[in-house]
């Protein structure tokens, strides 16, 4: 064995010295220069409390972690509470620590304990009983905090039995499609005696009605091989053949009209989804193309001010749980670019804003966001209940203050709050 002068010992541990020295060096390095701690204190102590959405555990209210320094994410929710989030900035030597309190959710007021096809206008709201399947209008008073139902009566005689309903934007009117059949019902002021179900008409797809009530748009498709886009009156006794969908190999599409109704989107529903791309229609001059070459699409809608189109593709992520990424495109087919979001256009609700859209995230409860159509961040509301709700639509009030939604058959009102 190879035995060390006096001299060559002082020098080995001169080296180990050196070498601890400088491994304690780069620890102390990488744990203060590069990482800062991020501390906060919650209530209520059972508060979830996140870091850049990974969560950091928590102890009877305290959660402690050490993160990179840079931009992150501190997010807290506990259910039945308004949640907070903050976007911190992690710089050297400085540490992040705050008391975190939450506020209370507000809790959403029952309108109706049986509701379908709901539709609200100012303060009118008006739904479909599920059980009688008569048409109600519930006359309400919005406040600060609350909601206060003045009244509500039926405003049919009789039962409508139709699983789907198209309101006329002035909620004077219904169209009743069952299958290819659409009839036309006319509420006549809500007078009883001369409310009228007529037909419509026949071998009809997909049906909208233009926001400003110029012009019902509806795919027909009748035995005789023809596929027409159709533009009519409210009564369909004056109609204007839009554009010949055989010869453009579009089949059974999806119509959207702009807010300002100008615009019409049509999404074929092919067989072959490559031929399923993004049409426009021009509603004054009647030009119908592609918006761009992107195939597989499924929904879409306008944005509030009618210059971008939202859009959901089809996604084979088994993880997607609405097996739909959002994008959207400039009307001309410029600046398309996706929102990192899993959810159904259809699920998309116009805001005050037109650079941000509501969004009800369908197969997931009640959660509810706002989307910035630039950044694709996202703000969350809350409210009391949110883990067991089960939304199946929602509608803003025109103030955007508020909204009213259907979950497990129910009509709610709620005032919205957000982080």
């Amino acid at each position: 064995m190879l035995q060390l002068t006096g001299e060559q010992k002082k020098l080995f541990f001169r080296a180990v010295i050196i070498a601890g020295v400088l491994v304690l060096a780069l620890l102390i390095y990488f744990l203060f220069f590069l990482y800062a701690r991020v501390s906060v204190d919650v209530e209520p102590k059972n508060a979830v409390v996140m870091l850049d959405n990974a969560s950091i555990p928590n102890s009877d209210g305290k959660a402690s972690t050490r993160a990179k320094l840079g931009k992150h994410t501190v997010k807290v929710e506990a259910d039945d509470y308004i949640g907070f989030k903050e976007e911190i900035t992690l710089s050297r030597g400085k540490n992040y620590s705050k008391k975190i309190t939450l506020a209370k959710a507000p809790e959403p007021t029952e309108i109706a304990g049986s509701a379908e096809n709901a539709a609200i206008a100012g303060n009118e709201i008006f739904y479909q009983d599920a059980g009688d399947k008569l048409i109600y209008k519930a006359l309400v008073e919005f406040s600060t905090a609350e909601i206060k139902v003045k009244s509500k009566q039926a405003i049919t005689a009789k039962p409508i039995d139709t699983k789907q309903i198209i309101w006329s934007p002035t909620k004077e009117l219904l169209l009743l499609k069952r299958g290819a059949s659409v009839n036309l019902f006319d509420f006549k002021k809500y007078d009883f005696i001369h409310q009228a179900e007529v037909l419509f008409g026949n071998n009809i797809g997909d049906i909208a009605w233009a926001p400003d009530n110029s012009r019902i748009a509806y795919y027909y498709a009748p035995p005789t091989g023809e596929r027409s886009l159709i533009f009519s009156d409210k009564t369909n006794q004056t109609i204007y053949r839009a554009a010949n969908l055989a010869e453009m190999k579009i089949e059974n599409p999806y119509l959207a009209f702009s807010p300002d109704s100008a615009w019409l989107a049509v999404i074929p529903r092919n067989q072959n989804y490559a031929e399923n791309k993004i049409y426009l229609m021009n509603i004054y001059t009647k030009e119908l193309k592609a918006v761009n070459d992107a195939s597989n699409q499924k929904e879409a809608i306008f944005s509030a001010d009618s210059k971008k189109i939202i859009y959901s593709t089809y996604s084979t992520d088994p993880n997607n749980p609405a097996h739909r990424d959002l994008s959207v495109i400039n009307l001309d087919g410029s600046d398309n670019k996706s929102l990192n979001i899993a959810a159904r256009a259809t699920d998309l609700r116009y805001w005050n804003d037109p650079a941000k859209i509501f969004l009800l995230r369908s197969g997931n409860g009640g959660k509810l966001n706002l989307v910035d159509l630039a950044s694709g961040g996202i703000t969350d509301f809350y409210f009391k209940g949110q883990a067991q709700a089960n939304i199946s639509d929602i509608q803003p009030t025109d103030d955007k203050t508020g909204a009213i939604f259907i979950s497990d058959g129910k009509l709610y009102y709620l005032k919205l709050a957000s982080n």
